[in-house]
């Protein structure tokens, strides 16, 4: 994997944790708003589109129709075509650090939820607060990963039950261009990146929501398994 050079891959882990941030903040404000987070990808349709009103203000969402399908010309254009209003792209969505270690498409998103039926996204169903017993502060939401295809509005995510759990092992892994690891969004709404040295076995605990396993962050903080 090719390493980005030193002054533009500071710049680029900068964004990329507050990109992640505000991701955070826009599934809590929809928490507060609904009372349980976003389904995956409800009817079709991705987590992305629901939370973006939470973000900033934007035509986008209310030019979507749900009723269409998500690649649907549409519905995939609210990008690219002109709209009343509109004030700038989905940055928020896309890749911090572009070639030549990464994809240059501003279509494309690096974040991705862990999905799963003991994930924090549910497919198709709401989650809330509550139904996330191993705590939020040891449980990921989100993480960043490398070279991925997938576009922003596309239902698609890691799954739990087919991604890899050691780190950078592909697009179907957490994973990153970042020397020092991938960022990942924990459900407290921190964002740390996590160490590619970490065991494999302790990212699969941080992905599920109700497995009981003994995790403290604070202490794979102390070990430098996860840095601020």
């Amino acid at each position: 994997m090719i390493l980005v050079r030193r002054g533009a891959s500071r710049a680029a882990e900068v964004q990329c944790k507050n990109n992640l941030k505000q991701i955070g903040l826009a599934l809590w404000n929809y928490h507060d708003t609904y009372s349980a987070f976003p389904a995956a990808r409800d009817a079709g349709h991705s987590w992305r589109i629901r939370v973006l009103p939470f973000m900033w203000s934007s035509p986008q969402y209310s030019v979507y129709d749900f009723d269409q399908a998500w690649n649907a010309k549409n519905n995939i254009t609210i990008d690219t075509r002109p709209l009343p209003s509109k004030s700038d792209e989905l940055v928020v969505y896309g890749n911090p650090y572009g070639p030549p270690c990464d994809v240059n498409d501003p279509h494309v998103t690096s974040y991705l939820l862990i999905v799963g039926h003991d994930a924090f996204a549910h497919p198709n169903q709401t989650r809330k607060q509550g139904d996330i017993s191993d705590g939020l502060e040891n449980t990921i939401a989100a993480g960043e990963v490398a070279s991925s295809d997938v576009h922003w509005l596309s239902p698609v995510d890691l799954e739990l039950n087919t991604m890899s759990f050691a780190i950078n092992k592909g697009p179907q892994s957490i994973s990153s261009c970042h020397p020092s690891g991938p960022a990942v969004l924990f459900c407290d709404g921190a964002v740390f990146r996590i160490n590619p040295a970490i065991d494999a076995e302790i990212v699969r605990g941080m992905c599920t929501i109700s497995g009981g396993e003994q995790i403290s962050r604070d202490s794979l903080i102390a070990e430098g398994l996860l840095v601020p």
